[in-house]
């Protein structure tokens, strides 16, 4: 039997995969510890995932004068991440790896979405194949197909909101 996360990291290009997401305001069944393991697994290509500790001391040694801090990025909603287990967790792929800056597309397209899905849910519409893009997942295409991508984000975002 799939886990939730699961299933929704296998969903069939032709299914509904606004289905398979929870909005803010709608509870869904909680993460287990399966569902973790896929999600590192699911962003080892695209950076891997950094605990909110780990993340902070490393902006906080790469900000040269300038005041940079996850705690900024996320009140900004810049950002996005999600608490597994009492440690908050942050995908990479939203950040150019060799500098830490913000990258633009991720940005985005977080502005899209982050009113709608919560932090789990955003990490999980990222990782997914989606039906919009033909069944490739939106953290591939943030180079490639921006405008794609937030075709997708914007259409999933009218879904969940009715």
């Amino acid at each position: 039997m799939n886990t939730p996360l699961e299933a929704t990291l296998t969903t069939l290009p032709g299914a509904p995969a606004a289905a398979l997401r929870r909005p803010i305001d709608i509870p869904g069944p909680s993460p287990t510890d399966r569902d973790f393991a896929l999600m590192r697994s699911a962003y080892r290509a695209s950076g891997g995932i950094a605990r909110g500790d780990d993340l902070a001391r490393l902006l906080d040694d790469h900000s040269s004068g300038e005041f940079v801090s996850l705690a900024g990025f996320l009140a900004q909603s810049e950002i996005f991440g999600f608490d597994w287990h009492e440690a908050f967790w942050v995908p990479m792929f939203q950040f150019d790896l060799h500098d830490l800056s913000i990258r633009l597309g991720p940005l985005r397209v977080v502005a899209v979405l982050a009113p709608v899905f919560d932090g789990w849910a955003l990490a999980v519409w990222f990782a997914q194949r989606n039906s919009w893009l033909q069944g490739r997942r939106p953290v591939d295409l943030l180079d490639a197909e921006l405008a794609g991508v937030l075709q997708a984000a914007g259409a999933d975002r009218y879904i969940a909101t009715g």
